[in-house]
């Protein structure tokens, strides 16, 4: 696995500098136009941002060859797979740490909230999607599409739900604090959903695993 994850690694690179620009540009324009509901989209930027670096990997398979290459060497199939679910993870981790970051610079109280709500999001989207784009491929019209509109969904409904959820805990918070009974809740929710991605994210693995196995090349 190491070999593809180097490959990945340096693919990646080529934009490393532009990665911390976005986020900045993204950080800054939210807290200038923060009354404006601009910093509400933040958030989803960051979650697409990261799935989008992850599903550049894929494009590249498709462009370079890759995926024959990966099928013609022992276990390469499952490698190539292992190692983009390990990238997955880390980019779980680092999206974890910017949106625990964005929430504080907004000055609020439900860092953890956050993190755990997003964090779960992006577990689950990218579970579902990235089988879709192993199995459909990722340069062609429908793959892309694919990919694309489920992403968008995805984020839509549960992004969604948990802004719903966060933008209430900021109007209890404005008037003193939130109900015991509630904050409780959300936070177990919290917690639990990190859990659930994780658990999800292992059953799509081996569900890629599994894809990358029978597909012909």
């Amino acid at each position: 696995m190491r070999g593809f994850l180097r490959r990945d690694l340096c693919l990646l690179r080529l934009g490393a500098w532009f990665y911390p620009v976005i986020v900045a540009v993204a950080f800054v324009v939210s807290m200038i136009f923060s009354k404006s509901g601009v910093a509400d989209y933040t958030v989803y930027f960051l979650l697409v941002f990261g799935m989008e670096s992850l599903y550049t990997l894929m494009t590249y398979d498709g462009m370079n060859g890759w995926l024959p290459y990966a099928a013609a060497i022992p276990d390469g199939r499952k490698k190539m797979v292992d190692a983009r679910y390990f990238l997955a993870l880390c980019t779980a981790l680092l999206l974890a740490v910017l949106l625990g970051l964005y929430t504080l610079v907004r000055g609020e109280r439900l860092v953890l909230w956050a993190m755990g709500f997003y964090t779960g999001a992006f577990l689950l989207v990218h579970s579902v999607t990235q089988p879709i784009g192993f199995c459909l491929g990722y340069v062609g019209t429908k793959g892309r599409l694919t990919v694309t509109m489920v992403t968008f969904v995805m984020l839509g409904v549960l992004g969604g739900l948990f802004s719903g959820v966060l933008k209430n805990a900021r109007e209890d918070l404005a008037r003193g604090a939130l109900r015991g009974d509630v904050g409780g809740f959300f936070a177990a929710l919290a917690g639990a959903l990190p859990l659930l991605g994780l658990g999800t994210l292992a059953l799509s693995w081996r569900l890629s695993r599994q894809i990358m196995e029978k597909k012909e090349f």
